[in-house]
């Protein structure tokens, strides 16, 4: 794992709080994750409200930290390109554990264009159609 000083911050955006919960299931797999931190969007939460919760964080972020979303083209992902224009981060949308291991392997160094590119395809790598040879069926 990265050096803690030298760590690039990790923004989960995420409807009701799913990724906090992820980043806890998936220290199982790869052990203490650290650097990473969610804003969770709930029912109650103006679009305004939640503008301003995720600007407080991302003015406190190192340049080129990351933000993930859950859903591309929902509330979480809007906030995220409204507050891009504003600040120097990455913007990755459609969270899932195998993105989330990627971006945390990855936070020894800013995150660039390239490299969250390589995140989100090692993310769709990541999802597998399994099936058994038909010679096992």
């Amino acid at each position: 794992m990265p050096n803690e000083s030298e760590k690039h911050e990790i923004l989960l955006l995420t409807h009701g709080g799913w990724g906090e919960a992820l980043t806890e299931k998936l220290e199982m797999i790869i052990g203490k994750i650290t650097g990473v931190s969610e804003i969770a969007l709930n029912p109650a939460d103006t679009s305004e409200d939640f503008l301003e919760k995720i600007e407080e964080k991302v003015k406190e972020m190192p340049i080129n930290s990351l933000i993930i979303t859950d859903i591309p083209g929902g509330t979480t992902s809007n906030v995220a390109l409204n507050l891009s224009r504003k600040y120097n981060i990455q913007i990755l949308s459609g969270l899932n554990s195998m993105m989330l291991i990627e971006a945390v392997m990855r936070q020894n160094r800013p995150f660039s264009e390239e490299s969250v590119k390589e995140i989100r395809e090692a993310a769709l790598m990541s999802c597998q159609h399994l099936k058994l040879p038909k010679s096992y069926q």
